[in-house]
């Protein structure tokens, strides 16, 4: 289920929901008074530039996170 961001017409309070692909958009509805004319914002994701993310299955001295001896996925 995709999480939305959604902005109340009435209060504009924004807020965040799962929704149900099976669900209407109608069944939103704000958390704060109630309201149940909403505007589905757009959304931004976070994406990370630069060296890719270390893998917690890599093991000492792999050079993923750039901390050779105190990788912090070791245990």
């Amino acid at each position: 289920m995709p999480i939305y961001e959604y902005k109340c017409a009435k209060c504009e309070h924004q807020f965040e929901q799962l929704v149900k692909s099976m669900e209407p958009a109608t069944a939103v509805v704000c958390p704060q008074c109630g309201g149940k004319k909403v505007e589905k914002l757009l959304s931004v994701f976070a994406a990370r530039q630069g060296q890719p993310a270390p893998s917690p299955a890599a093991g000492p001295g792999c050079g993923s996170c750039g901390e050779a001896g105190a990788c912090p996925f070791r245990q």
